[in-house]
């Protein structure tokens, strides 16, 4: 029962965000995640409170910040061996809590973090990514060089849904991309609409945003790009609806680096920063076996 209702958490999220264009490279792995999260069968891992120093990434831990308690998952991997020179998983999973805390205030004491290594040929480093979902109240990722433990990528994954309306409006989705005479519909629930007309307190909540995900650089810019849906529901009429939006911005640093920094419009929270793709190496073409 508890395998069956952490998938469903997972399947949620994940149908809802891919609807909207937000599914981020950090989160990966997440199914199998679900089980690792919500079956109890963790008490093999050991928890660990580490205290990291990492010079590179320059990242100092707040005043009210305690450091949690945190139980690592690192599931086989037999695509990627760890490098030497990379961090530990434990220590990147310490530095990944602190991300959290710092992006959204919330504690992972106590949590199971899910820790992947990546080191793909396309990129110019190796990452870590991490997972934390217990809930749909709690559903998080995050991505840091593997080596450096700068942050790289993280995202709030919960929709405001419960497990009972989470179900109906996945059913609901799916049915609507997949149906080809309510293209239209299926296009103005995953637009966004229109942004406010005022966009200064939303540009300036995504610089500071921005400005505790880059450590040691500067804000340079800070520009609108576009909308999303925030918050699928249903009418008195049972139609799909868009119950909330997020506005989509992009910020650049003092090194030229862009965030892509999706926030709340409600709320002025924040959804996800984006950075993985200034990693891409350019004119990179991925050739499949077997494909010349």
């Amino acid at each position: 029962m508890k395998e069956n209702k952490g998938k469903e958490i997972l399947s949620v999220a994940m149908a809802a965000v891919l609807s909207i264009g937000l599914f981020s490279a950090a989160f990966v792995g997440a199914s199998s995640f679900a089980l690792a999260a919500v079956t109890g069968k963790t008490e093999s891992f050991p928890p660990i409170a580490a205290t990291v120093n990492i010079p590179a990434a320059e990242i100092a831990a707040p005043e009210d910040y305690q450091e949690p308690e945190l139980t690592v998952f690192v599931p086989d991997n037999p695509w990627y061996a760890v490098s030497p020179n990379a961090l530990s998983a434990e220590e990147a999973a310490a530095l990944g809590a602190l991300y959290i805390w710092d992006m959204f205030g919330e504690s992972l004491d106590g949590k199971t973090v899910e820790m992947r290594y990546s080191a793909g040929e396309s990129h110019t480093r190796a990452y870590w990514h991490g997972n934390v979902a217990d809930s749909l109240d709690d559903l998080y990722s995050f991505t840091l060089c593997a080596v450096s433990g700068e942050r790289i990528d993280i995202s709030n994954f919960s929709l405001g849904l419960t497990e009972e309306s989470g179900s109906e409006v996945k059913e609901a989705l799916i049915a609507l991309m997949n149906d080809d005479s309510r293209r239209d519909e299926a296009m103005r629930v995953r637009s966004g609409g229109e942004p406010p007309a005022q966009l200064d307190a939303y540009a300036q909540a995504a610089e500071d945003l921005a400005a505790k995900h880059f450590v040691g650089t500067e804000v340079v810019s800070v520009a609108f790009r576009n909308t999303a849906v925030a918050e699928f529901g249903f009418d008195e009429n049972g139609n799909l609806i868009m119950n909330g939006q997020r506005l989509l911005f992009e910020v650049i640093d003092s090194t030229g680096r862009k965030a892509y920094v999706a926030i709340s419009t409600e709320t002025k929270e924040l959804v996800s920063i984006e950075t993985q793709h200034n990693d891409v190496i350019p004119g990179y073409h991925y050739e499949a076996p077997g494909v010349g």
